[in-house]
């Protein structure tokens, strides 16, 4: 880690590489477990890897509908009041979904082997395949700060799932 965190968050967020991604979306009507293996070196020892497992819980889709009703302007302009008489009249129409999750730490474990970075990648791969988990999740990434990678597995998980989130809550006569 440098004496910078703001540059430590976002280069572990942009170095962070998804190997494998859950084959499954975040359930719509009840919560997910996605489970994560995140694979890292450790900086001042060569030769010696870090592989951390635990899960995320996905907790179930809150639709969210906002009210514009209530809004009153005030030093606002004629193109802002406008556009917000567009947003009340379409309110219905609007809708956010809001997703939670809990690091489990009931679940986390991690053990430090000494070997080669691609050669336990490639384990830590082969036994994910093998179990055929869905909701599994392998990371490459740094060791410190190593939970930027959850968030940003985690926000590629609500990217890819909230689409077919709408749709199913569209359905079920949710929205």
């Amino acid at each position: 880690m440098s004496s910078n965190p703001e540059f430590d968050r976002w280069y572990a967020a942009k170095s962070a590489r998804f190997l494998i991604e859950p084959s499954h979306r975040l359930e719509t009507f009840g919560s997910t477990l996605v489970n994560y293996h995140i694979i890292s070196e450790l900086s001042d020892y060569p030769g010696k890897i870090r592989v951390r497992e635990g899960c995320l819980e996905a907790h179930q889709p809150l639709v969210i509908t906002p009210s514009f009703s209530s809004i009153e302007t005030e030093g606002f302009g004629d193109e802002a009041k406008a556009y917000l008489e567009f947003l009340k009249e379409n309110e219905q129409n609007l809708r956010i979904l809001r997703y939670g999750y809990h690091l489990k730490s009931d679940n986390f474990s991690e053990q430090i082997v000494t070997d080669s970075l691609s050669a336990v990648t490639e384990r830590v791969k082969a036994a994910v395949i093998e179990s055929n988990d869905k909701f599994a999740a392998v990371i490459q990434g740094v060791d410190e700060p190593w939970d930027v990678a959850l968030v940003e597995l985690w926000v590629r998980e609500i990217k890819r799932s909230a689409q077919f989130n709408i749709r199913e809550l569209g359905e079920m006569g949710k929205l």
